[in-house]
């Protein structure tokens, strides 16, 4: 994978959602507001309480697991020239597995919002976990964070789209 240049990742084992409130100030002044593409992992530490993760396994006792449906993972970062800074453009889109029927409940401990509501609603930055173990950081704001949730018939698919001046950040 490439830093800094245009590419397609279609192997997303798991996406979290971190809500843009949780990360305290200190880390957005450190690591997260660089213009470089890697972040070292020992600076990177958000709390992960109110996250919400699509894919296979809980952030945290606290977080909520929304299953993944597998292989349907993908992520793109494409970059504009147009646009002073070099603006990206991160699209994240996986299908959800809704046999469960309660994932998009909400729940008592965490909030009374339902994690569809929270996701559309909420602006979140994302953390991208891919098969081949690797992890990258895609930073949001309220202005550049947009989730949609389509359903087709008995397919369900999570859409993001983050646009911002460093695209997808590697964690190492």
């Amino acid at each position: 994978m490439a830093n800094c240049n245009e590419f397609i990742l279609d192997e997303v084992m798991a996406i979290t959602a971190i809500p843009v409130s949780d990360i305290s100030a200190s880390d957005i002044d450190s690591p997260l507001n660089r213009l470089t593409p890697t972040i070292p992992a020992e600076e990177f530490n958000p709390t992960l309480d109110n996250a919400i993760v699509i894919g296979r396994q809980p952030a945290t006792d606290e977080g909520v697991l929304v299953p993944i449906e597998r292989s349907t993972g993908k992520a793109k970062d494409d970059t504009s020239d147009s646009v002073a800074g070099r603006l990206h453009t991160v699209s994240v889109n996986c299908e959800v597995d809704e046999r469960g029927g309660e994932i998009w409940e909400p729940i008592a401990t965490m909030s009374n919002v339902p994690c569809n509501l929270r996701l559309e609603r909420t602006p979140h930055h994302l953390v991208l976990t891919f098969r081949d173990g690797k992890r990258g950081f895609v930073a949001a704001t309220e202005d550049t964070y947009l989730c949609t949730i389509e359903r087709d018939g008995a397919k369900v698919s999570l859409v993001f789209k983050i646009q911002n001046l460093m695209g997808i950040q590697l964690l190492v």
